[in-house]
Parts: structure tokens; C-alpha cells; sequence
């Protein structure tokens, strides 16, 4: 299994799950074009995967949507508002006619399989028309010659949780038990409240139904942080109010001093940060 994501912030967002039996992207926010190029260079094409899940309908995540479906004839899931969305959303009636062929719609807690993975979906907190974050499960042969495993399978569970303007035990119980995952540490915020945005945008941003600071995703981690929790991509990182330095420092700042407030042992795994235009670090089991 590997797991990368192609770009993340707010001009594009796209994330790669791919094992031996099945390839998925969350979210599609960038050029069909960047996206074939980004596949290319992973040895991978658009034309393989198996689906693309949508969290929402904000152009960020589904720029390069139309472009994939009508070249690949690709399957398009994502909740009933965001599917009914698209048309407005992209100023194109493609998928109210010749494009619906591709849309499928997915609940809240309910399971999909594809491929050999179970995608779950979960409701999140943003102002879109019914946004989801995505648990994805799956398994993975393992080598005959490993020679602690000896063969045999191994479980593996990601997540992808951006665009929330808060979290409750309802999403952190979505994230528990991963392997990796890919985490909103959007903005600092100092930097946004001195920024230059105007008032309106700050309070949107803020909003429970806005975006998550660096100081709550330091917050979200330390209470989904376990033994099989491997590597966490910070992502949608602002690019006017943060920086990814500053997004490092503070969750593993704000993670350590939970813990530390817990009697915990800190149990902190390898913190990267998911680029806004490129690929991230690869995650692979």
C-alpha cells in the first residue's frame, strides 16, 4: 500500500491510496493533466484507478473532476449533497446530463468496498453541502521470506480528515486504530488574526464550520495517536497564514504538552507536511 498525496491546500487538493488490487484518489482538486503527470511519476496511470471520492464539492477539490470522468470513465462517489452540488459548484451541467452516468452516491457510516478496500465514509464539520472525511481499510499480502511475518496478510487503515472547522469524539473515533493519515493543520493563529484578510474570511475560517488551526490538529493527534499510528501528513496548510515550519512545530508543541498533561508517553509518529503544488513523502506498508 502506499499513500501520497498529489497536492494539498487551497488551491488544489488531491490524495493516492493504492495498493496491489485497487487505486483511489480523495479528491481531484488540481488539472486532470497535473494529476496524469503526478501518476506517471509513481509509476501508476489515470486510467487504472477504480474511483475518486469526493469530501466535497469546493473547487479546490474537484477541479480536475470532469476532465478525469469524460477521458477515463472513471466512478465518482461522494455524499448525495455534494454529487447534487457539482453542477453549481463547476458551472458546468455536464454532470446533470452526460456525466451523471458517473456518480455514485455513499452514506455516512456505511462502508464501500472497491478493489479489496473498504472506504468509511464520515460526516465533517465545513460549510459545503454535506461534506465527508474518508476511513479507508484494507489488507496486503506480505513476503513468504519476511521473516517476522512469514507470509500471510497484513491489515492497514488511512484516513483523509481536512476541511473541518472542528472535530468531536464522533470523527476522532473515525480516526482511530490508523496507520496514517492525512490531517488539516491549516492555519497559525496569530498569523491569521494579524493577517490581512478581512474580518469576514477570519471568522469564516475560525467557524465551526471552517477550517482546523495547527493547535487542534496538535489536539486531534494527541488523542488519536496509538501504537499503529506510523506517519501523519499535516495538509491544507494556509498559504497566507502558516508555514509548513510553523505547522511542524506546533502540532508536535501542542501534541507533546497533551500528553504530558495526561501522564501519557508521548507516542508521536513521524509528522510531515503534504505540499501545496506537489508530491508529498510516500507512505508505504
Amino acid at each position: 500500500m502506499i499513500f501520497v498525496s498529489l497536492a494539498s491546500g487551497s488551491s488544489g487538493n488531491c490524495t493516492l491510496l493504492a495498493t496491489d488490487t485497487a487505486k483511489i484518489l480523495i479528491d481531484c482538486g488540481i488539472s486532470a493533466k497535473r494529476i496524469d503527470e503526478s501518476l506517471k511519476a509513481l509509476g501508476l496511470c489515470a486510467e487504472k484507478l477504480d474511483g475518486i471520492f469526493l469530501t466535497h464539492e469546493h473547487t479546490d477539490h474537484i477541479k480536475g473532476l470532469k476532465r478525469l470522468c469524460s477521458a477515463y470513465g472513471l466512478p465518482v462517489y461522494g455524499s448525495e449533497g455534494t454529487l447534487r452540488s457539482l453542477p453549481r459548484a463547476l458551472r458546468d451541467e455536464y454532470f446533470s446530463y452526460a456525466g451523471r452516468e458517473f456518480l455514485n452516491p455513499v452514506y455516512q457510516d456505511r462502508p464501500l468496498k472497491i478493489g479489496g478496500l473498504s472506504v468509511l465514509p464520515f460526516a465533517i464539520s465545513h460549510d459545503a453541502a454535506q461534506p465527508f472525511g474518508y476511513r479507508i481499510e484494507g489488507q496486503e499480502a506480505l513476503s513468504a521470506f519476511d521473516e517476522e511475518t512469514q507470509g500471510g496478510c497484513r491489515r492497514f487503515a488511512a484516513a483523509v480528515a481536512t476541511d473541518m472547522g472542528y472535530y468531536d469524539d464522533r470523527v476522532r473515533d473515525h480516526l482511530l486504530g490508523l496507520d496514517t493519515a492525512l490531517l488539516e493543520s491549516n492555519h497559525d493563529r496569530g498569523m491569521l488574526a494579524n493577517g490581512p484578510y478581512p474580518v469576514s474570511l477570519k471568522r469564516r475560517i475560525m467557524s465551526r464550520e471552517g477550517h482546523l488551526s495547527n493547535n487542534s490538529c496538535g489536539r486531534l493527534l494527541s488523542e488519536i495517536a496509538g501504537p499503529s499510528l506510523k506517519q501523519v501528513f499535516l495538509g491544507h496548510l494556509s498559504r497566507d497564514n502558516n508555514t509548513p515550519q510553523l505547522a511542524l512545530a506546533t502540532v508536535e508543541q501542542e501534541y507533546r504538552t497533551l500528553c504530558q498533561e495526561a501522564n501519557r508517553e508521548p507516542r508521536l509518529p513521524k509528522l510531515c507536511v503534504a505540499p501545496h503544488d506537489g508530491l508529498s513523502q510516500i507512505f508505504r506498508m
